[in-house]
């Protein structure tokens, strides 16, 4: 069974067309992953269909605006249960 961060960083190597080796917890989404604001939006979609099965949650915009770091997703999902 993949890790959480294991499912983040597939999840983020799909949307953001990166290698597995540059999604490290403390990888910047913008300045390290290269990532743009519709990446951004992307992404979080892919994180709720990708998490969907563990929990039922909603990634909001004002969340979404706290997510700046790859470690950001992995604090975000533990706030709903999911590690």
């Amino acid at each position: 069974m993949a890790t959480v961060f294991e499912r983040v960083r597939d999840v983020v190597v799909s949307q953001l067309k990166v290698s597995p080796e540059e999604v490290r917890p403390e990888a910047s989404l913008i300045d390290d992953l290269r990532a743009d604001s519709l990446d951004i939006v992307d992404l979080t979609i892919a994180i709720e269909e990708a998490f969907s099965d563990d929990a039922e949650f909603e990634i909001r915009d004002e969340d979404a605006e706290n997510i700046r770091v790859v470690q950001d997703i992995l604090d975000f999902l533990a706030t709903k249960g999911i590690s």
